[in-house]
């Protein structure tokens, strides 16, 4: 279970950073971290350049709304699979679905284009919605009751469960302000 809920983590989360790194602006926090630390920076501009030929041939939902939806996805995957409270997580997670949705429209009334909140787009509803329906799905499958109930519920793994859920949060909260930054 370790390399499936590793793998559903990671590829969506990178994908969408790569989304970002390669299609987005220079100006968005991401470039800016490759810029400022990265060894690889010249060779990165050079994937851009090649990149941006082939930029044509996807709709803009894929450079805008996708890493979104991935993002939600990725964020998913690390708070239901694989978990003792599934149903609690289960909540947790819908909860922050509900934000991120709500959120969506707080834009469509205070933010804009250039604004430090970003720019309202129902498109990444959408993409938030297929993200959540998605691993929810996915993590249910996933889910085995019967190898969960075998597992010794302590003291000690509900402490632990909470420092991951604690961690995690920590990190997708970051890594979903970061784009909007200059």
């Amino acid at each position: 279970m370790k390399r499936k809920k590793l793998f559903l983590i990671l590829f969506p989360l990178i994908l969408g950073i790569l989304i970002y790194v390669v299609y987005r602006s220079r100006n968005l926090f991401y470039f800016k971290i490759i810029k400022s630390h990265s060894l690889f920076y010249d060779q990165i501009i050079e994937i851009r350049k090649v990149a941006w030929t082939y930029r044509k041939f996807f709709p803009l939902w894929v450079v805008y709304s996708l890493p979104d939806g991935l993002w939600l996805f990725s964020f998913g995957a690390a708070l239901l699979i694989d978990r003792i409270f599934y149903l609690f997580h289960f909540f947790l997670f819908t909860g922050i679905y509900i934000f991120m949705v709500g959120f969506e429209f707080v834009q469509k009334y205070l933010g804009g284009h250039g604004s430090l909140i970003g720019t309202y787009d129902p498109l990444d509803i959408l993409f938030f919605t297929i993200g959540y329906i998605s691993i929810v799905i996915i993590s249910k499958f996933l889910h085995k009751k019967d190898n969960i109930t075998k597992r010794q519920i302590t003291l000690e793994n509900k402490k632990n469960e909470l420092i991951y859920d604690f961690k995690i949060i920590v990190i997708f909260s970051i890594l979903s302000v970061l784009p909007t930054l200059f």
